[in-house]
């Protein structure tokens, strides 16, 4: 079921070009709940950020789809919410695109070392590098500690997506 959701919400995302919701792409889609009362929760994104009226936008065509499609609505339920939006803050990144809107902005990254540590480093993201080879890389500009005498490294570090556990966009203070 969950499946045949996702194709369905790709589908509205590729005829949406030229319209309202131009510019969107696919991340997760969620089913949760029983029969009675189900939960489809939508996570979409844009380069420059989603809008709210993409996802209104969105919202609308995903459910005409889903009320028109007699087998998937028997499969989920006429009882169902349906939520549209896009990750908030402090919600990991999930797809290298995601890393291009937050260049500037302050990420906790969890990576793996060489030698198979994993070590956290708080920084700004300094640029994306999105390879088709599979070598895509970020840079990190890491923050500086505030002990005396501790002094991070005067340029940006560079980590490959390979390596990467988790990236979590922070607040900055």
């Amino acid at each position: 079921m969950q499946e045949r959701v996702r194709n369905c919400v790709l589908q509205i995302i590729a005829d949406s070009v030229g319209t309202r919701g131009e510019g969107a792409y696919f991340i997760d889609v969620t089913v949760k709940g029983s029969l009675k009362s189900r939960k489809i929760e939508v996570l979409v994104d844009a380069d420059d950020g989603i809008r709210i009226h993409q996802c209104a936008y969105l919202s609308r065509r995903i459910r005409e789809r889903l009320e028109g499609d007699d087998e998937l609505l028997d499969l989920i339920g006429e009882n169902f919410d349906l939520v549209v939006s896009s990750p908030g803050l402090g919600e990991p990144i999930i797809l290298p695109r995601q890393y291009i809107r937050h260049v500037g902005k302050l990420m906790r990254v969890m990576y793996r070392t060489d030698s198979g540590d994993e070590v956290e480093l708080n920084g700004h993201l300094l640029g994306v590098s999105l390879q088709e080879d599979g070598k895509s890389s970020i840079t990190i500009m890491p923050e500086k500690n505030k002990k005396k005498g501790h002094q991070p490294e005067a340029e940006g570090m560079t980590l490959y997506l390979d390596q990467v556990v988790r990236a979590i966009p922070e607040a900055e203070i």
